[in-house]
């Protein structure tokens, strides 16, 4: 494969990633100025991440890093965050994922390009899931990404803030997402969903060459 076409792949999962943190910061902003009326969504995402951290701690029973790992899911990560930020992956790999690898150039068919398009979405989730699950096994690594996501997170909402005087109640806004939320969450839920997208382009890429390059029967002959 030409390095062309991994710049296009990589350009495609910039994109996903940007868009679904656009959205969930949408997401966030709807979720504080509408409180009321998405509380039910918001009550089912948290009934969601719970459901999620119950099964994997059946799934891990007996096993002490297992449940090393899901007592952190439970007491570090907001799972809330995550579950919510689900749609904003999928919605961003459909608009811009789908399109931008077309229009860049891909090769592949537009069925092809759904189907790896729906593919990110669970491949962000277990991305995440091990990410967040995992950590203590690299904490260097994992506090460096925290803080890289925290800064993203700050620079997001200062950027919020200083459009004030276009957006009215922009920082009032803000000074309320400072205070109830864990945003870093959905930073590193939009960088998954990058590297998901990434890695998934690139098997589905890789597995299309390797069908190719494969001798026909005559040939074997």
């Amino acid at each position: 494969m030409s390095p062309l076409a991994w710049l296009r792949r990589l350009a495609v999962s910039f994109g996903i990633g940007t868009t679904s943190y656009i959205i969930m910061l949408g997401i966030m902003v709807v979720s504080i100025v509408y409180d009321r009326e998405t509380e039910p969504v918001i009550t089912l995402a948290f009934d969601t991440g719970r459901s999620i951290v119950s099964a994997f701690d059946s799934l891990v029973s007996g096993s002490h890093w297992g449940q090393v790992a899901v007592n952190h899911l439970r007491e570090r990560v907001n799972m809330t965050h995550v579950v919510l930020s689900i749609p904003a992956v999928l919605v961003a790999s459909l608009i811009i994922g789908v399109p931008l690898n077309k229009w860049l150039g891909g090769t592949r068919t537009a069925l092809q390009r759904i189907i790896i398009a729906l593919t990110s979405v669970p491949a962000t989730v277990v991305l995440a899931v091990v990410l967040f699950s995992f950590n203590a096994l690299v904490p260097d690594a994992y506090a460096a990404l925290l803080r890289f996501a925290d800064w993203v997170w700050q620079m997001s909402l200062n950027g919020l803030s200083a459009s004030d005087d276009i957006v009215p109640g922009a920082r009032k806004l803000t000074n309320a997402a400072r205070q109830g939320f864990s945003g870093h969450h959905y930073v590193i839920m939009a960088l998954c969903s990058m590297v998901a997208s990434f890695l998934v382009n690139a098997i589905f890429a890789l597995a299309a060459n390797a069908r190719r390059e494969e001798p026909l029967p005559h040939e074997m002959a």
